[in-house]
């Protein structure tokens, strides 16, 4: 066997969702964390090689956020967290901070360091029985200064944290000032700065190519006919049917002149968000005069059917649409996952050898299927997450990174190559009429659309839309008021929504998901002066719920509702809530509304009261989002002096006013009866409460749980007696 080599083609796909919420800030950080660890400090490595070519696709939302970072002066809800002062922390933010700033890999990202490890240790070691207070106060204010800069500290890469300011903080490791905190968030905007202009200088050095994908991350088939869904799940239910072919048009265009206009020119290829593809999607971006897109090799074998042989996958194909041709890249389902998912395990000498061997494998079939001299013609794809792997292996995966390049670089029988690079080689490439559709995963849509949850995301978001396009004909928007309101709804087209509905995926951050999703439909209806639609303050998320606690109420109450507390035994027998003791992610908030919630109830009505821990707004509306037994949501309004309800599992929404026996003054008191609700003897009504002001979501209680009360029956007060 001769000297020819193999080509190999390495992709890196960089994408975080739109973490930007309606008050203006980002709602998680993981934008800013993968962007000071894996951005670029994944180009600083592969400039260590310079004769190794790799492919980078960056998604043009996530570009957008990390410009609004640097140029425009964004934060998120850590970055507040970590800039106040320790010494100037109240004991909402002290929890916020025990609750999320150990949310990182333990082995690998945790334990390195001893004085962070130290500090989790002190916080996890704590009775479980402890209250949240009783946390708070084992940590001095030097831990809390400490933990503010470990956590973000953590996230700088491997190589990046060898600038001098950095290195320091490392060596420093303890008793850290607020100037230390300063040095490190200076840092911190310095290499985000640096991650666009440096991609662009390589890219035109020709080390590495660049692609990108639609704006928003949309799954471009399932934009232009959901419908597509039923070719590989002909028996998957799915929502009323959305066929937007100018919505994909408008992600991918809007995508393409977005990364031109940071770029220079346009990118080399197109990732197809989740390599979602179909024959119309396919056509759709070879109208766009890219050169190349790829997809999973899964698709290949389904479009070939009887055709397929191992070694195609190995082989662009060129797709034939009825107007349009463009090459598809097919990624080596098995090496691109072993990185993902599985390498992390494994000792990194052994990893990089069972890397290199399956190459020489793959090497070996196609030549000895086709000869030595059509290896020229063959491309390894090997696409995965570029950054979400990393923090499960040691030191960020940069040693297994250095060693697979140094191996391949110099490895008489490999090479890596560009997709464009390998095209311009003007390699053989085989026909292609049929594409399959479907995703990199299963070859199909399901994580995206078919669950309940998924479906009624899609119901939403296709609701939301219809609503714009009403109020558009009308003709008294304004165009930036329209433009602002479509933005919305590409956002909710994004393909991170519905991973995390449904039952494949699971995460700490879900809610923080399902909340931030109807948030981008609710500004929909405030850009157009419309009315919120009740469903939009109802978790479609319905898995995590839990009872938010075991307190019930005592006996039968009967309480003035005037807004006032009239007695001191008023509420005596209901229900309290301390509003602090609701988990809560680390949300920026002034300070927290609801002091304490209570719950009553006599032998036909509940009983609502807050207390609040400052002055309340007229403004405040107050929504009770049932979950159980059946979802319902009422809204009262101390302003316009009405209670709504809407029966949200009916179609259309069934809307009824109920007699507004409610009042707000001091603290807020409410009173419903059963037979309003539609609520039975014995039944437990779930709920959770939400505080909206100007149409927004300011407050939820409890965050990511929910209350249940028992609808009392008129033997509870001779079963349930108290002293």
């Amino acid at each position: 066997m001769g000297d020819a080599k193999l080509n190999i083609a390495f992709l890196w796909h960089y994408h975080q969702p739109y973490y930007k919420n309606a008050r203006g800030y980002y709602h998680m950080p993981w934008v800013r964390f993968h962007a000071t660890k894996d951005y670029l400090d994944m180009l600083l490595l592969i400039e260590e090689f310079p004769a190794v070519k790799q492919n980078i696709n960056l998604v043009p939302s996530l570009l957008l956020q990390i410009e609004d970072y640097v140029k425009n002066g964004a934060r998120d809800n850590i970055w507040y967290l970590s800039e106040r002062p320790a010494d100037q922390l109240d004991l909402d933010e002290k929890k916020a901070i025990l609750e999320n700033f150990f949310l990182a890999n333990l082995p690998k990202m945790i334990k390195p360091y001893p004085r962070y490890y130290e500090l989790y240790q002190q916080h996890k070691n704590e009775s479980p029985y402890a209250s949240a207070n009783e946390r708070v106060s084992h940590f001095s204010v030097q831990d809390f200064r400490d933990l503010q800069v470990w956590y973000n500290l953590i996230w700088i890469g491997q190589i990046s944290r060898r600038r001098p300011p950095l290195k320091k903080l490392f060596q420093k490791e303890r008793g850290f000032s607020e100037k230390d905190k300063a040095v490190l968030f200076q840092e911190t905007l310095r290499i985000m700065g640096e991650i666009i202009p440096r991609h662009r200088a390589a890219w035109e050095s020709g080390q590495i190519g660049l692609s990108t994908s639609p704006f928003y991350h949309a799954i471009l088939p399932l934009l232009i006919d959901s419908e597509v869904a039923r070719v590989s799940s002909p028996e998957s239910p799915l929502p009323p049917a959305f066929q937007h072919p100018e919505d994909a048009e408008a992600q991918l265009l809007e995508g393409i002149r977005y990364f031109e206009k940071l770029f220079g020119r346009k990118p080399d290829g197109i990732w197809p968000s989740e390599g979602g593809v179909s024959e119309a999607a396919a056509q759709l971006i070879a109208r766009q005069r890219v050169r190349w897109i790829a997809t999973d090799e899964a698709i290949l074998v389904r479009s070939l059917r009887e055709k397929f042989h191992s070694n195609r996958i190995y082989q662009p194909h060129i797709f034939h649409g009825r107007s349009r041709s463009i090459p598809v890249f097919f990624r080596d389902h098995y090496l691109s996952d072993t990185i993902g998912f599985v390498y992390n395990n494994w000792n990194e000498t052994r990893a990089v050898e069972d890397f290199i061997t399956r190459l020489h494998g793959i090497r070996t079939r196609i030549c000895e299927a086709e000869g030595e001299e059509n290896l020229k013609h063959h491309i390894v794809s090997v696409i995965l997450d570029g950054e979400n792997c990393w923090e499960h292996y040691p030191d960020d995966g940069r040693p297994f990174l250095r060693s697979l390049f140094r191996q391949i670089a110099q490895d008489p029988l490999l090479q890596t190559s560009t997709f464009s690079g390998f095209l311009a080689g003007g390699p053989v490439i085989p026909n292609l009429f049929e594409l399959y559709p479907g995703s990199w995963k299963n070859s199909n849509f399901n994580i995206w659309i078919g669950s309940r949850e998924d479906n009624r995301a899609w119901e939403l978001m296709k609701n939301a839309r219809d609503f714009l396009v009403e109020q558009e004909n009308r003709g008294v928007l304004r165009d930036e008021t329209i433009a602002e309101a479509w933005r919305q709804i590409y956002i909710t087209q994004g393909s991170d929504w519905c991973w995390w509905y449904g039952n494949e995926h699971s995460s700490a951050h879900a809610m923080e998901f399902d909340r931030l999703f109807r948030e981008h439909l609710m500004r929909v209806y405030d850009l157009t002066n419309g009315e919120i639609p009740a469903e939009l303050y109802q978790t479609i998320k319905r898995t995590r719920f839990d009872r938010f606690t075991s307190v019930r109420p005592h006996h039968f109450i009967s309480p003035r509702i005037d807004g006032m507390l009239s007695h001191f035994y008023e509420w005596s027998g209901a229900a309290v809530y301390e509003g602090g003791k609701s988990s809560r992610t680390a949300v920026r908030q002034n300070s927290r509304i609801i002091d304490r919630f209570y719950v009553g109830f006599d032998a036909g009505h509940f009983y609502f009261r807050i207390d609040f821990s400052q002055k309340p707004d007229p403004l405040y509306e107050f929504v009770v989002a049932g979950k159980t037994p059946r979802q319902l949501t009422l809204v009262f309004s101390p302003l316009r002096g009405v209670l709504e309800k809407f029966q949200v599992n009916q179609s259309p929404v069934a809307h009824d006013m109920l007699p507004p026996d409610f009042r707000m003054k001091k603290i807020f008191e409410a009173k419903v009866s059963y037979r309003d609700l539609g609520l039975n003897p014995g039944e437990l009504f779930g709920f959770q409460l939400i505080i909206k002001q100007n149409g927004q979501e300011v407050e939820i209680f409890p965050h990511t749980q929910i209350i249940e009360i028992e609808v009392p029956d008129a033997d509870y007060e001779t079963r349930e007696w108290w002293v």
